[in-house]
């Protein structure tokens, strides 16, 4: 496998500025396998087997349709385990503003309230293992159970900070890389200089047990929302601003498909250690495709995808930075 995503396969209602959307196809783990799968496409054969895997739960309800087209995105869905009798995850959120903040109306774990991911043998030992959002405890689970992974990143968020913060730290030291956003990384080091916090999760200082407890990810991807992203490597410092549109119609999803895109591009990088041009080169990705995401509600906005006005809006956003 050469990408492998253990997250959330859900359905949301959505109330935005711009309108509701029920029942939406969502999750985790479905926005970063598109946007994964959307780019591993050219290294995927009619007939052959999809790059991307995605290992979950969901309930009875989980429609046909729904399974067919994140298959017919170029998803492996043979870790994907429905719970007879039960209910997939299910998410009820509001938007409002800026929409920079979900407002959480409902949440209903259903299937995975107690779930214990079961990763398949032969998935043990992908080149890229990505752990989205999930208890610690579980990403740290799956991290037992592939330890052949070649390289490995995770999602956190404010909740595990706050109850988990232990075993937070213990996962943090486990994987490659991080991608957390810019109040997440100030709440792990108590420090409002977003780069010095940065560093102090980098170093370990930060996490649980200090230095001695030894050091964190060696990259760390900070999420700055319409303010773009932060990269802290041991080379230095990468920043990117956001795309600017006036298409925001509901932003669930982005960081999760940012996730997705830009470990796409870095699996593809030799020996599976960027130079801070390949991961400069995977943030541009990964900005441009988190802002289809917020165009549509729920998958729409990827799904709809075609590659030419892709690389049209990608042209544009180099031209912006100064790419070209």
């Amino acid at each position: 496998m050469n990408i492998l995503i253990v997250g959330s396969l859900a359905y949301d209602d959505l109330e935005t500025e711009a309108g509701e959307a029920r029942n939406s196809l969502g999750g985790s783990g479905t926005f970063a396998g598109i946007a994964a799968a959307f780019h591993a496409g050219r290294l995927f054969e009619e007939g052959g087997v999809p790059p991307v895997g995605i290992v979950c739960a969901v309930g009875e309800d989980f429609s046909d349709s729904d399974r067919e087209l994140l298959s017919k995105m170029g998803l492996d869905l043979q870790g994907v385990e429905t719970i007879q009798g039960g209910r997939t995850f299910r998410w009820h959120g509001r938007y409002e503003g800026d929409m920079g903040q979900a407002i959480t109306i409902e949440t209903q774990q259903n299937v995975l309230d107690g779930y214990e991911p079961k990763v398949p043998v032969a998935w043990w030992a992908p080149r890229v293992l990505f752990l989205a959002n999930n208890h610690p405890s579980i990403q740290s689970q799956v991290l037992d159970q592939c330890e052949g992974a070649k390289f490995t990143a995770l999602d956190s968020m404010n909740l595990w900070i706050d109850i988990a913060f232990g075993e937070l730290s213990n996962v943090l030291r486990r994987v490659d890389l991080a991608i957390l956003n810019d109040m997440e990384v100030r709440m792990i080091a108590k420090d409002e200089n977003l780069i010095r916090a940065g560093e102090s999760i980098r170093t370990g200082h930060a996490l649980t047990g200090g230095l001695e407890g030894g050091s964190g990810p060696s990259i760390l991807v900070i999420k700055k929302g319409e303010h773009g992203c932060v990269a802290l490597t041991d080379h230095g410092l990468l920043t990117l601003p956001a795309f600017p549109t006036s298409e925001i119609v509901d932003p669930t999803g982005c960081g999760d498909s940012f996730a997705g895109t830009l470990l796409t591009f870095l699996s593809e990088s030799e020996n599976l250690i960027p130079t801070q041009d390949e991961l400069h080169n995977a943030l541009v990705h990964a900005t441009v495709t988190a802002s289809f995401t917020l165009s549509d509600f729920g998958t729409g906005g990827l799904t709809g995808l075609e590659r030419g006005e892709y690389h049209a809006r990608l042209d544009a956003y180099r031209r912006m930075v100064g790419l070209i």
